[in-house]
């Protein structure tokens, strides 16, 4: 086991610990929400002609910290099991592939009880605040907004800044771009950063900015993200430009574009999205364009189902279109 869970639990442990130092009303075991999430993925790539699953059981816990004066913070666990099965590429988190390993997806607590003039300061492992990522989770979902693959890294261990003020939800985060690693390597980091319009309002607007260097690429990017809500319907998009510079092909430059339009049903169990997304390349023979079709349905509170379709549409210099098909059953208990 990596020593990233005795991280996680050193936190946890150091925040409570704070908080006990002081008179306090409550026990540890109040304010606390937990549950055990499990979930089986069956991916097919035609492209590579390959099936595969990705099977997941962890506890996501989450802690709202208080003191006499009110609360003081909470902070996130999400410490999981992942289970590989013939699943090609490897990702970078495993050996092989059909490698297991315990894997912490969001790990960080947030003190919010400074004074209105000050932000709230995040510390530990979250998703980088940029674009439509920032106020839609998809962690543990067949439903992607590709953070990962524009940034370099999804999630990672820092520092981050955050707050609302009036009308206006601000993020900016200092991170060590190890990615899983609570370290620096090879002078990897990020500085990230968004801000926008209050994300429960039916239309929201944003900025977000990032410069870093992760697995050795230096990284570039300046994107708006907008969300419309009109009843059950949803329009959503994403532009990010920008540019990569990997030292022997020099800085070339990027762009990343993405369309949704989703719909809700009215007691919010079925879940329809479709997503046109484009993604241009200096120097690269054609431009990516994508199709991805999806849906979720909430059978209970706890069971949920989730299939979606990812095609290729142009024909990349490489003559293999990309083709995804996945299927999820998610229970959380």
């Amino acid at each position: 086991m990596k020593p990233l869970p005795f991280i996680l639990l050193l936190l946890y442990l150091t925040f409570f610990f704070s908080v006990l130092s002081v008179p306090c009303y409550a026990t540890f075991a109040q304010n606390l929400r937990w549950s055990i999430d499990g979930s089986a993925r069956l991916n097919h790539n035609q492209a590579l002609d390959n099936t595969s699953r990705i099977y997941a059981l962890g506890l996501d816990t989450h802690k709202v910290f208080t003191n006499s004066n009110g609360d003081i913070g909470y902070g996130v666990g999400q410490v999981y099991w992942t289970k590989l099965s013939n699943h090609m590429p490897v990702p970078f988190l495993f050996s092989s592939k059909d490698d297991s390993d315990f894997i912490i997806r969001e790990a960080h607590l947030n003190y919010t009880a400074g004074p209105n003039w000050l932000p709230n300061v995040r510390v530990g492992h979250f998703t980088l605040p940029f674009g439509l990522e920032e106020s839609i989770d998809t962690n543990g979902r067949l439903l992607d907004y590709y953070l990962g693959k524009n940034l370099g890294t999804k999630l990672d261990w820092g520092v981050s800044l955050n707050k609302v003020i009036n009308q206006i939800e601000y993020n900016f985060s200092y991170t060590l771009g190890g990615k899983d690693k609570a370290k620096s390597v090879d002078g990897s980091y990020a500085v990230t950063g968004r801000i926008g319009s209050l994300s429960h309002h039916d239309f929201v607007v944003g900025v977000s900015f990032f410069d870093g260097q992760i697995d050795d690429i230096s990284r570039k990017r300046l994107a708006l993200d907008w969300q419309y809500y009109w009843g059950t319907w949803g329009l959503l998009g994403e532009l990010a430009l920008g540019e990569n510079n990997k030292r022997s092909q020099g800085w070339q430059k990027e762009k990343y574009s993405l369309i949704e339009l989703n719909k809700t049903s009215i007691n919010n169990q079925l879940k329809l999205y479709s997503q046109f997304i484009i993604k241009n390349k200096e120097f690269q023979a054609s431009t990516d364009k994508l199709i991805n079709i999806g849906f979720s349905y909430q059978f209970t509170t706890q069971l949920e189902l989730s299939m979606s379709g990812v095609k290729q549409i142009n024909s990349p210099a490489s003559g293999q279109k990309k083709q995804l098909a996945s299927v999820q059953l998610r229970y959380r208990y």
